[in-house]
């Protein structure tokens, strides 16, 4: 949206208009003025201030008309960005289910291989465990076998 820029406004730098100046100017003059200036600017001050009023009225509106712009504008694109969100996870989703997405399918291989590594594991443990039991399983048979030759030689 194009700024707009109303006479008197300033950029935001400390600055004051022309306007601003040349009031500010004419009321810090102070003792180096004649009375006779200060009385012919007593009637003009008054209408001065009723414009002042008006002006300042008047720009009121004009900033309340910009920030009901903004914020306007604000919720549009609020709304446009909730939206694009909304997309891109549906997008991500469908991607995860579809089997397809690299986000999904990275851990995925990790896990799978942690798995494969752990069932192998497994397997091996479970080998060594039964041969573990054979060879108790032969001792004691072998042991057996001989309490019993030994009892019979007695």
């Amino acid at each position: 949206m194009p700024s707009m820029k109303v006479e008197g406004d300033s950029d935001g730098d400390g600055e004051m208009s022309g306007g601003d100046t040349e009031r500010s100017n004419g009321s810090s003059r102070g003792p180096d003025r004649d009375s006779s200036a200060e009385e012919a600017d007593e009637p003009d001050s008054d209408d001065s201030s009723e414009m002042d009023e008006s002006e300042c009225e008047r720009r009121r509106n004009e900033c309340l008309d910009n920030l009901a712009n903004l914020e306007r504008q604000f919720s549009v694109l609020r709304e446009q960005l909730y939206c694009e969100r909304v997309k891109q996870v549906d997008h991500q989703l469908a991607e995860v289910r579809g089997g397809r997405s690299q986000e999904y399918l990275g851990p995925l291989r990790r896990l799978q291989e942690n798995m494969r590594i752990r069932i192998e594991v497994a397997g091996i443990l479970r080998q060594m465990r039964i041969e573990n039991i054979k060879h108790k399983y032969e001792a004691e048979e072998q042991a057996a076998h001989q309490h019993f030759k030994v009892g019979l030689a007695l």
